[in-house]
């Protein structure tokens, strides 16, 4: 990989678009409950915008994730 610190390559996993994609992935994995928990702690420490672009990331995850169905 490319070491501590983010470079250009596609699969980087030291950059911050990273470690928000992968965020994202975890909490989608919670059940509601969890969540709503998890949003409500994000809001108070980071702030109403951080909670929102993790929500945001959240759906774009969950989109990016979805299998179509084999008929």
């Amino acid at each position: 990989m490319c070491g501590q610190s983010p470079c250009d390559k596609p699969n980087c996993t030291w950059g911050e678009k990273y470690r928000k994609e992968c965020e994202a992935r975890e909490v989608m994995s919670w059940d509601r409950v969890k969540r709503s928990e998890y949003y409500a702690d994000v809001k108070k420490r980071r702030g109403e915008a951080a909670v929102q672009e993790l929500i945001e990331e959240v759906k774009k995850q969950w989109n990016a994730n979805q299998q179509p169905f084999l008929l």
